[in-house]
C-alpha cells in the first residue's frame, strides 16, 4: 500500500511502519492481540508516529510548495491531434 499511494505523489514520514510478530509458530490471533494492546512499545512506537507526521505536515505546510498543478504522463494524459 505504500508503493502504491507513493505512485500517486503521497509522501511519508521516516519510518513509516509498526511492526509486531510473536513468530511464524505463534500465529494465534486471540493471544497477538492480547499482546499489541498490552504492548507499551509499540504504543509508544505509534505515538512516535503520529509525531513524525505532525512534524511533516508542518514542514510541508510551512514551506508551501505543494504544485498547484500536476503534469500527467503516458498515452492517456493528453488528447491526440
Amino acid at each position: 500500500m505504500l508503493g502504491f499511494f507513493a505512485e500517486l505523489g503521497f509522501i511519508f514520514p521516516q519510518f513509516p511502519y509498526i511492526a509486531h510478530s510473536r513468530g511464524w509458530s505463534r500465529e494465534d490471533m486471540e493471544r497477538n492481540v492480547e499482546v499489541v494492546r498490552a504492548s507499551k512499545e509499540l504504543a509508544d512506537g505509534a505515538a512516535e508516529l503520529v509525531r513524525r507526521c505532525l512534524d511533516l505536515a508542518g514542514d510541508l505546510i510551512a514551506r508551501n510548495e505543494a504544485p498547484t498543478a500536476i503534469e500527467r504522463g503516458g498515452r492517456k494524459a493528453h488528447a491526440l491531434t
